[in-house]
């Protein structure tokens, strides 16, 4: 999984809403998806790609929630059905950066 990849297109979404960037200090894969862990305004959170299926069909599904490292609360989640850039785009980041500056 290219991770940078997908957390360009999270700084991306955020830089759409004059935020981020996201900077990654870590990044760890696995068979289902992907953490990566960075700072957001100050703040340590968690980026996690999870990839949901048997496998079987044509089609995973794919999440990316985003989750406040110290308190362990999810900050928003987005799905998408055949790709991490799906889920990416229906996550609402407006939501995550709202819900972030309630935590500062």
């Amino acid at each position: 999984m290219n991770t940078s990849s997908l957390i360009n297109q999270v700084n991306e979404s955020l830089a759409a809403l004059g935020e981020g960037p996201f900077t990654t200090v870590d990044s760890t894969e696995s068979g289902e998806g992907a953490v990566v862990t960075g700072h957001l305004d100050g703040r340590l959170l968690r980026i996690e790609f999870v990839e949901e299926g048997s496998g079987d069909g044509p089609e995973k599904g794919h999440t990316v929630e985003v989750i406040d490292d110290a308190t362990g609360e999810s900050l928003g989640k987005g799905r998408g059905d055949s790709t991490f850039a799906d889920a990416i785009s229906s996550h609402s980041w407006a939501g995550t950066v709202e819900a972030l500056k309630k935590l500062s």
